[in-house]
């Protein structure tokens, strides 16, 4: 039992035996949380950074989207206005001939449409 108090003691910590080297221990754990501080701030910059370029990625992509998808549906507006004009200026097409390729055609559009959002990123995750 004896042996076991005296390993008991060696284990503990010995703390700073003189004034001046209680300053030494407290500078030490001071430095050294200045310093994890420091690691710690680096961190968070480094992850600001990412997170940053992460969004504007987000931003890029969104954006690239959008136009695309706006430049489709334009297109596809145009297409359908000009069927409108040769069917309207056409005098030998019937009013149900008219209304028939009218009805087609936005069948069409609308099949393009979706197909057209169905190709996007946001399009897909709607479809899981």
């Amino acid at each position: 039992m004896a042996q076991a108090k005296k390993s008991q003691k060696k284990n503990e910590p010995s703390g700073p035996k003189s004034p001046e080297q209680a300053r030494e221990f407290a500078d030490q754990v001071v430095g050294q949380a200045r310093e994890m501080g420091e690691q710690a701030g680096e961190q968070m910059r480094q992850f600001g950074e990412q997170a940053r370029a992460l969004n504007e990625q987000i931003l890029e992509t969104a954006t690239k989207v959008g136009e695309d998808a706006v430049q489709r549906y334009v297109g596809w507006l145009q297409t359908i206005a000009e069927e409108q004009r040769k069917l309207a200026s056409s005098p030998q097409v019937s009013e149900m001939d008219w209304f028939a390729s009218m009805l087609k055609a936005q069948a069409d559009f609308t099949q393009q449409f979706a197909k057209m959002v169905g190709s996007t990123p946001f399009g897909r995750q709607s479809q899981s």
